[in-house]
């Protein structure tokens, strides 16, 4: 059995539900939770400690996994709700909606949908009338799963009522817990390897573990070209690209292997990439790359536009892989990347104001900080030296604003690594100097 490492913000929160549904005088703060992450991340297992505490408690559940039965949903409610009633207060023809009214009649009821991601147009439009129907009643208690975020644009009362939770990867601390629960003992070496390799993706943990404790060795040219392998073939093709037809899945995983070098980036440096680095996937005109991102995330779910980023971006979970992959099997194609990135950017840093221009600087900063290739190594001091001065010949509003989005951006310190310090320093001068001026002035 996969081992449940704390998840402590997300059970918090469930578990305010819980003393709030048992609690008759307090109205649910959240009567809808959504899971939402990709697949490995931990979110059956999380849903699975609902349920737990569902049989601590003595409350009457409904589990419906509509990834295992997405056309029976409603026989699937109707069958449950029958354990906790009178034999002929309930019968199958009866509507979902019905079954369950009569359930909460006796008391709080929780209903559990996981992969609710996999349903198609009817029956998510089922499970959208259902909770509509039924989220009024103060008693109820709704957790759902899915790969990807739900709108339930057609309910807006559902939508109101909805929470969202993201999984992510695990950190550090967690990492340890995972791996000390999973079998045989593993080395602080190799520990090291599995969490730099893996980022904290609980599946690609699970694999890694699974392959060392076969015998194979991280350390070794042929127990990496191995470990690589599997963690392609069951995390990346029969989990990021299992909906993918095999025929199909060379092309979507060199797209999105080429979409996870950029943390962020739009339709024009998409295109750019492909005809630069992947021409195989070449489209006839610009126009038509404006429905690639929404064809891939469709196909994976792992590809969306971020608000907060202000362009596309690749799932970090799964794009820490990708990045791994390409790093070790084709190391002078990841660093022609990361190089022709930041050259993009730097362009691109010339040519807007304000926030765009502060994102592509620290994009610029990111991918020359990245291309460690033999031939740039030597020059880093001085290519980082000369991205920076960009930033601190800004008006001060622009570089304050950079100078908060650089103490947040722990992917960046981590790239810098070496050189931080004298990033830092460099920066802190210059914010230094800024608070002199100011205060004079």
């Amino acid at each position: 059995m996969e081992p449940f490492v704390n998840r402590k913000n997300e059970l918090q929160l469930i578990d305010v539900s819980f003393d709030a549904l048992l609690g008759k005088k307090r109205l649910l703060p959240t009567p809808i939770i959504e899971v939402q992450g990709v697949r490995g991340i931990g979110k059956t297992s999380l849903l699975r400690q609902v349920e737990q505490r569902c049989h601590d408690m003595q409350l009457p559940h409904i589990w419906v996994d509509v990834g295992q039965s997405p056309s029976n949903v409603t026989y699937e409610i109707i069958s449950q709700v029958k354990k906790y009633t009178q034999e002929d207060e309930v019968v199958l023809g009866q509507s979902p909606v019905h079954a369950t009214k009569i359930l909460l009649k006796r008391g709080p009821v929780v209903m559990i949908f996981d992969s609710v991601d996999t349903a198609d147009e009817e029956q998510l439009g089922m499970i959208e009338t259902l909770l509509r129907d039924l989220i009024g009643d103060e008693k109820l208690f709704v957790v759902l799963a899915s790969k990807k975020a739900l709108s339930f644009q057609q309910e807006r009362s559902v939508a109101r009522k909805l929470t969202t939770l993201s999984l992510r990867p695990l950190d550090r601390e967690n990492c340890e817990f995972y791996l000390n629960h999973l079998g045989s003992p593993i080395e602080p070496e190799i520990r090291n390897l599995i969490f730099e390799w893996t980022r904290g993706y609980p599946l690609a943990m699970h694999v890694m573990a699974q392959a060392i404790n076969s015998g194979l060795d991280p350390r070794t040219q042929q127990g990496q070209k191995d470990i690589l392998s599997l963690l392609t073939d069951q995390v990346i093709n029969q989990n990021v690209l299992g909906k993918i037809k095999p025929q199909e899945r060379v092309r979507y995983f060199s797209a999105l292997q080429l979409f996870s070098v950029p943390r962020r980036f739009n339709l024009v440096i998409m295109q750019d990439l492909i005809e630069t680095f992947t021409p195989e996937l070449k489209r006839e005109s610009s126009l038509a790359y404006f429905s690639l991102p929404k064809e891939i995330n469709e196909a994976t779910d792992v590809l969306n536009w971020s608000m907060l980023r202000a362009g596309f971006c690749v799932d970090d979970t799964v794009r820490n892989l990708f990045l791994l992959l390409l790093r070790v099997e084709h190391p002078q194609r990841y660093f022609a990347i990361h190089n022709f990135l930041a050259d993009t950017n730097q362009r691109l840093a010339k040519e807007f104001l304000g926030s765009d221009r502060v994102r592509y600087i620290r994009e610029y900063l990111y991918h020359t900080a990245s291309n460690t290739s033999s031939t740039n190594l030597p020059n880093l001091p001085n290519l980082l030296t000369q991205s920076i001065q960009m930033i601190l010949q800004e008006p001060p509003e622009t570089f304050l604003q950079f100078l908060e989005e650089f103490l947040r951006d722990e992917e960046l310190k981590e790239a810098l690594g070496d050189q931080l310090v004298n990033i830092q320093s460099m920066i802190d001068k210059h914010a230094e100097k800024i608070n002199t001026d100011t205060l004079e002035g």
